[in-house]
């Protein structure tokens, strides 16, 4: 299972998304995503890929397309990709 797809499951199963509707381009806040909410779920994404994601790179992080880049960077450089 690819990177996009595993953080879209986990965004349909803790946000209650709409699996038809997630747009990975779509910014975080059309979704109904606030910036409380996003750092709850980035804990599940933590925990589910192995990694750790610095404050700096979540304020860069406005759609699931930029998380699901900045994991699959992360585990390439970490070697876990």
């Amino acid at each position: 299972m690819d990177t996009l797809t595993r953080i879209k499951d986990l965004a349909v199963k803790e946000l209650s998304l709409d699996p038809a509707t997630l747009d990975a381009s779509k910014p975080l806040d059309q979704l109904g995503i606030d910036s409380l909410t996003f750092i709850e779920f980035m804990f599940k994404v933590e925990d589910e890929f192995g990694v750790k994601v610095s404050d700096e790179d979540l304020r860069n992080i406005k759609s699931f397309g930029d998380l699901e880049r900045l994991i699959a960077a992360t585990l390439q450089a970490t070697g876990k990709g």
